[in-house]
Parts: structure tokens; sequence; C-alpha cells
């Protein structure tokens, strides 16, 4: 009897598809596990949103206001239009405020505020949780796998600019992992159907936020290079350049990216109203001291909501406490996963195989990841005053949801329990911070926004406040006088949007009232002590002719004698009070009293 030889068994990779061979157009679905864990992780965050008073990220007043005013801006009678106008041009940032308006016709104002909020957060970690699973799979080490990326998912959702208020980003920035995830699977096999799919979500990226879109398509771009081609065709002679795959990948890829190009000319076009594009590097003064490089990474960290030397719900400073940073937290997690791989790969000979062709696979997105990454921590704060900041949080942001596409580990190991308690500490940390910040946003811009009853409706409205300690990143003092005018008619003169192209509605030309970035500075300034007499005196000198109602919150003397001359006190509400135009100046009429008396 003649045996034939056995051919020794191939090691088997669950983690990633073999090299050449897309996975099912489907993709995977989400393991119950881990989507229960991610809910868990972000009910937390999503509590702290609806259940206290006024939960009030930094932009969100103004994008509020901006979207009734442009929903109102078909009405004739509208109270807006004689001061504001839409410019109906093919801009960024029009979804997030015409899905405002669209909730605001059938919610109050509040209600479609919080819904916007919770959909960015959760939108954000479900979107970052589904391509891990979409182009990688459950993973070797199964449900805790899961439940682990669903943890990271968490933590990257919980993230600056959410807290921010950066709406249109947020939401640009869910699509991200969409259309990435969307295209992986059909990298080597795009269809019409496809392409036509992917040229709505590009479409829509681009009317979410210009920078979302833009890493989106860099995406694209660097996995179709990065990741290796399918295997060689039969009539292809060995060691032939691979046009013709390669060709079959990008071409379609190309074709998708077309309708970008009149809208990117269109954007050259209004971005010019904001001047030259130029890189800045404000918090990197000299790249030659560690000290710099010390203040850029801080700066391009995405994680961090308050200051790291501090606890929540706890107004004490100490070096101790930046311990519990949960950016060091999901740090400690990251370095031991990479830890793991790489001890992996050295020592595990009959899982060496199987790591390499999984290397392989995934290599495009090592290579997107760690150049979003280390390109968002390095590169410049912005491309120009006028054309947007906080440009690093948004790359490493998104070079992190990158990296959790390669987030596989085995909770078999010793250490890597060691890494799903790190997350499991960031996500608590994180979860809690947010929930300092509600409360701190409700004692404080919630208390203006109580009292904004008594300033009446159809009034020219600024807000000056005097200082007001605020020890996170996003301060939801800042612009909460667009509240103000929210479901009230009230004209707000530090709508901060007009100031900027890349947002629909601006003040119309002529009209004598103070600029947006004048009050913007001055709130910025009263609230962290920087503002003097001397400034609210000048600004208001200038333009109390333009302000029927100043409101001010927990002024001192010195705001009170610089408003003194032109505003006359007649409403408070607990530290806020309600300040209307003198018809009469105070000069004035002391003179009137003197000339009396004589």
């Amino acid at each position: 009897m003649i045996i034939a030889p056995v051919k020794p068994a191939e090691p088997i990779d669950d983690a990633a598809p073999r090299v050449g061979k897309p996975r099912s157009r489907r993709g995977p679905a989400m393991p119950g596990m881990g989507a229960a864990v991610l809910v868990m992780a972000l009910a937390p965050a999503v509590a702290a949103v609806w259940a206290v008073g006024w939960f009030v990220t930094q932009d969100s007043p103004a994008h509020v206001y901006n979207a009734e005013i442009l929903a109102r801006s078909f009405d004739r009678a509208s109270p807006f239009r004689a001061f504001f106008a839409v410019r109906w041009e093919p801009i960024p940032n029009w979804f997030g405020h015409v899905l405002m308006a669209a909730l605001m016709q059938i919610l109050p104002a509040q209600t479609a505020d919080r819904v916007v909020t919770t959909l960015a957060l959760a939108g954000f970690a479900a979107a970052t949780y589904w391509l891990r699973h979409q182009v990688a799979g459950p993973g070797r080490a199964g449900r805790m796998s899961s439940a682990a990326g669903a943890l990271l998912a968490a933590i990257l959702a919980m993230n600056v600019t959410w807290l921010l208020g950066f709406t249109s980003f947020t939401l640009g920035a869910c699509l991200f992992p969409v259309t990435l995830g969307f295209w992986w699977p059909r990298r080597d096999d795009l269809r019409a159907r496809d392409v036509v799919i992917l040229w709505a979500l590009l479409g829509m990226g681009y009317f979410c936020h210009l920078v979302s879109l833009g890493l989106t398509v860099i995406g694209l771009g660097i996995l179709a290079v990065a990741t290796p081609l399918p295997a060689r065709r039969g009539d292809e002679p060995p060691g032939a350049i691979p046009w013709r795959r390669l060709r079959v990948r990008l071409v379609p890829l190309a074709a998708a990216g077309v309708p970008l190009v009149p809208l990117g000319i269109a954007y050259l076009r209004l971005a010019s109203r904001g001047g030259s594009l130029r890189p800045l590097w404000d918090n990197l003064p000299d790249p030659l001291t560690l000290s710099s490089w010390h203040s850029q990474l801080t700066w391009a960290d995405p994680i961090t909501l308050m200051r790291k030397d501090t606890l929540p719900f706890v107004e004490r400073t100490g070096p101790w406490f930046l311990a519990t940073a949960p950016v060091l937290w999901l740090a400690a997690a990251l370095g031991i996963w990479l830890l793991v791989q790489i001890v992996d790969r050295a020592r595990r000979d009959r899982w060496r195989v199987a790591v390499e062709s999984s290397a392989g696979v995934l290599r495009g997105w090592w290579v997107l990841a760690a150049l979003m990454i280390v390109g968002g921590a390095v590169g410049p704060d912005t491309l120009g005053p006028q054309h947007g900041n906080y440009l690093p949080q948004r790359v490493v942001l998104c070079g992190l949801v990158s990296l959790s596409v390669l987030f596989e580990i085995d909770a078999r190991k010793f250490a890597a329990r060691f890494a799903i308690g790190a997350l499991v500490g960031a996500v608590g940390l994180q979860s809690a911070i947010v929930w300092d910040y509600a409360t701190y946003s409700d004692r404080t811009a919630g208390e203006v926004l109580r009292a904004r009853d008594a300033i009446g409706r159809g009034r020219r409205v600024v807000f000056l406040t005097a200082a007001v300690p605020c020890r996170f990143r996003s301060n939801p003092m800042l612009h909460i006088d667009n509240w103000l005018g929210v479901e009230s008619d009230n004209v707000v003169w530090g709508n901060y949007e007009t100031r900027h192209y890349y947002f629909p509605v601006h003040f119309r030309t002529g009209l004598d009232r103070p600029m947006p970035e004048e009050v913007e500075n001055l709130v910025r300034d009263g609230a962290s002590g920087a503002a003097t007499g001397a400034d609210w005196r000048r600004f208001l000198a200038r333009h109390a002719d333009a302000i029927d109602v100043l409101v001010t919150y927990r002024s001192g003397p010195q705001l009170d004698a610089a408003a003194g001359p032109f505003f006359r006190q007649v409403r408070r509400r607990g530290d806020v009070r309600i300040l209307e135009r003198d018809s009469i100046p105070r000069l004035a009429r002391e003179q009137d009293d003197q000339e009396t008396r004589n």
C-alpha cells in the first residue's frame, strides 16, 4: 500500500484575512459581549448629558443659535432677517447645522442639542468599534478581545473635540471609520454600486468637515498603496510588476473621488476669504528644546479633558494626581499591548507564519496609524488663524482609530490582563471627568441660562463675565451668550460663527455692532481674570448704543464701574445681572440733578 505524503497544515490566522483574499463583502457582525461592553462603557457619559440640567459643550450654543437662524431664514417675518444672512454656498459644516435645524423643528432646542451631543459620542464609538471588526474580525482571543476593543472605542469617543462641541467634525469623524470599513473588504473588487456609495460617503464627509474628509481620503490612499495586492494571476510571469492588479484597486478608488474635484475647487475659492494657507506651530516655539516639545505633545493630546494635576470633583492640585490622568492609563494599555505583540513575534514559532501573514495583510493599517499619530503630534496647530484650529488633536484621534483595527489582545496572558485593566481604569476616570464637567457646566453656564427669561425678547444682547476658574480644556462659558438668543428672537453680537467663511450664517454688512471677536476675547479674558476695567470700559464706550441688554456673570467692582455710565441693573438672578441701556446716560443725569439742586 502506497501512502501519499501528508502536507503539513498551515497555521491558521483567525485575526486577519489571507493575503489577496478580501473578507466577505458583508463583514463580520459585532460580537454580543463587545457590543454590551460598549453600551455600558458609554452609559455614564450619556447619562451626564441627559441627567444634568445644562450640559453645555463649548461651541454648541453657537451651533444651536445659528441652526435656528438658518431654519427661520425662509420666514419673511423672522426678526433675524435684518441682522443675519445665510450664504447658500458649498461650504463644509452644513451637515451639523442642517441636522440641528431639522431636530429643532420637532424638539425643544435643549433636547435637540442633547440628541446631537449623544449622537456624536455614541456614533463615533460605534463606528470605531465596527471598523475594528469589519477589518480584523473578532480575533483569536475571542470575546475578551472584543470587550477590550469596545473599551478602546469608548475612551476614544470621549475625546476633547467632542467636549469642545465640534459637532460637524465629530460627525465627519464618524464617517472616517465607516468609509474605510466599507472600502476595505471591497478593495480589490470595487463595483459600480460600491463607487456610488463611496460618492455618497465622501460627499457627506465634505459637508460635515473638511479635516475629517481630508483624513479619510488620505487614509484610503495609504491603505490602497501599502496593503499587499492579491495573489499573482496565472497569466502573469513570475517577478512581473503587478500593474494590472494595482490598476484594479486604484482606478475604481480614483473614480470614487471624482465628485470631490469640483467641491475642492469651490472650497479653495471660499478659503481665499480667510487668507493664504500657512502652517503655524503656536505650541512649538523652539523645536530644539524639550520644553517646546512637551508643550506640543501635550497640546496634540486628544484624550485629556481637564488638567492632569487634579482629580475629578476636587479643586486641589498636585503632581501625584498625574497618575490618574486617563491618557496615561490609555498609553499604558497600548504600550503593554505592543510589548505583547513584540514578544509573541519573537518567541512563539508556531504562530510566526500567522503573525507575518497578519502583519502583511494589515500592513497598511500600521502605516496609516503611525503616520497619522506621528504626523498629528508634530504637525501644525492650524493652517492659518482664519482656517480653523485644533488640527493636531483631530489628526491624532483618527490615527488612534486606525490603530484600534490592530488591537487584538489575548486575556489569557498575564500582561494582557493589565492592559485590559488599564483600559477599564481609563474609561472609568474619563467618565468621572465628563460628570465633573457636567456639574461644572450646570453650576456656571446653567445659572446664566436659567436667568434668560428675564432678558426679554427681540433684544440686542452682549454677555460679559468676571473671573470664572475653569480646569477643563472646554469652557462652557465662552459661547454661552449664544443660548440667550435661542427661542427668544434676541440678536447676540457674540455669535462667533459669523467670523468664519466655513459657516453659513453671517452678519449683514453695514450694521453698527461690536465685532464677535471683541466679545469673545473679553469673555475669555474675563473668565480667566485677565480683563481689566479699562478693557470693559473702552468696549462699552464704543458699542453701548448697539446694546439693548448687557448680561453679566459674577461681576465685580471693575465691571460694574465700566457698565455704570451706560446701563442700569433691572434684574438679578443669583450671580447673573440683567442691565438695560440707560435712556439717559449717567453723566448727563448727574449733570441734570446738579442743575436742579442749584
